[in-house]
């Protein structure tokens, strides 16, 4: 039986008429008269996530992979429509120096500073899950993941650090190689296979070593010497199975299958800069800061080409596929290998090309990074990083793109974590 709801308005007093009435019948049993839709269970999209982040095996280097080209395998996109856009989802900061890149594996996003601390923070909640000092240690460059596996590179020092599996999640750490008196750890370490690389110098004797360490025979050494007169890269690219430094008027290439060791000698002056990348079996390198030149990794020939780009100040390298992004004293571009010129963004400041992927380029311009739309150039999304209760801050040191997320770190020890899923209310 339907209950009945009566409604009747009131008397017009002016006119004494009787109000009117209206009457509604609701049905108890609804199902009766509505055809209802089971209810589907809710899929926890965020826990399903966190579960597959901690099942991955991780690798992380400098610039992104071995081939320097700061590109990161990720399915992040620019947000689509006026509706949506960036957000900050979390925000630290950690009172320290920091003068090198992000590291991470499925659990934590790795600092290190020049202050000897080795941090280490939670990549779902943000916070500082452990901080280890290292006495009498500086950390100035990127080290390395392998398969979740983190070693850090002090100036003396390589440390691999272990998690032991219990709830407390301790970390531990031991030193796996300690480098001779007056040598220095100058690079970032680089991978290929099970073999760690990185370069040691001596700034008395001018001497040089491109050291090999293979992590899977007892982390047995193999080394190549040579002399570096007035510039050495900070960093090794490796593409197919070659491992190249920039030093003084030369590249030096070792075939880490062969072991064999030879040179590329470059037209003065040499070398000033560590602006390299592998790319389409394609060592490209900024030579003297205003052209691009490249060597074939296919060719054995002792002799380097002109890509046909050439700009007033080339401060950075970054690409995937057929495609290099360029920074400059004034803006970025964009070339196709074969030296086309795709896209150009004039600024008037200076353009560093820090990181992308194959929906995205991230732009760093001192305290304040951009985010370019690789679909459609002209969208852009900036934002700029900032100290809570003070507007200034120093400039960014990292950017890296971490499964569906941006990372930014700046040299003063702000980090802060950003998704795509912000969504705009328009009033």
């Amino acid at each position: 039986m339907p209950e009945r709801i009566i409604i009747e308005f009131p008397e017009d007093s002016k006119n004494n008429e009787k109000s009117d009435r209206l009457e509604i019948d609701i049905y108890n049993d609804i199902t009766d008269e509505i055809s209802v839709a089971p209810v589907e269970p809710k899929v926890n999209h965020e826990e399903n996530n966190r579960k597959n982040i901690l099942d991955s095996k991780v690798n992380s280097f400098y610039k992104g992979s071995a081939n320097l080209n700061g590109f990161f395998k990720s399915d992040l996109k620019f947000p689509e429509g006026i509706d949506k856009s960036f957000r900050r989802k979390h925000h630290l900061e950690i009172k320290d120096n920091f003068l090198n890149s992000v590291l991470e594996n499925n659990k934590y996003f790795i600092l290190s500073s020049t202050s000897g601390n080795v941090y280490f923070v939670d990549r779902f909640d943000f916070s500082v899950k452990n901080k280890i000092f290292i006495e009498e240690n500086v950390f100035e460059k990127t080290g390395l993941v392998i398969e979740n596996k983190i070693f850090v590179n002090s100036v003396k020092n390589i440390f691999e650090f272990k998690e032991e599996n219990t709830n407390e999640n301790e970390i531990y750490y031991d030193a796996i190689y300690s480098s001779e008196r007056d040598y220095f750890i100058w690079s970032n370490l680089n991978r290929y296979k099970n073999l760690i690389l990185f370069l040691e110098y001596n700034p008395e004797s001018k001497k040089a070593l491109l050291k090999i360490i293979d992590t899977a025979n007892h982390f047995s050494i193999t080394e190549f010497e040579f002399i570096s007169n007035e510039f050495l890269s900070d960093s090794i690219c490796i593409g197919e199975g070659m491992a190249y430094v920039l030093n003084d008027d030369k590249i030096l290439i070792c075939d880490l299958m062969t072991m064999d060791f030879r040179e590329i000698k470059v037209d003065t002056p040499g070398f000033s800069t560590s602006h390299f990348l592998f790319q389409n079996y394609k060592l490209y390198f900024a030579k003297d800061l205003q052209e691009l030149f490249y060597v074939s990794s296919s060719s054995k020939e002792s002799a380097y080409k002109y890509s046909g780009i050439k700009l007033n100040y080339i401060n950075s390298l970054c690409g995937y596929g057929e495609n290099l992004f360029v920074g400059t004293i004034d803006g970025w571009k964009c070339y196709k290998n074969n030296g086309l010129l795709v896209y150009s963004f004039d600024d008037e400041y200076e353009n560093k090309v820090e990181c992308c992927n194959e929906n995205l380029v991230v732009i760093v311009k001192k305290n304040k990074f951009v985010i370019h739309n690789l679909n459609r150039f002209q969208e852009a999304e900036s934002r700029t990083v900032s100290s809570t209760g003070r507007a200034e801050s120093d400039d960014i040191v990292s950017v890296i793109i971490s499964f569906n997320n941006l990372i930014v770190l700046t040299k003063d020890g702000i980090i802060e974590l950003y998704a795509d899923d912000n969504l705009n209310i328009h009033i």
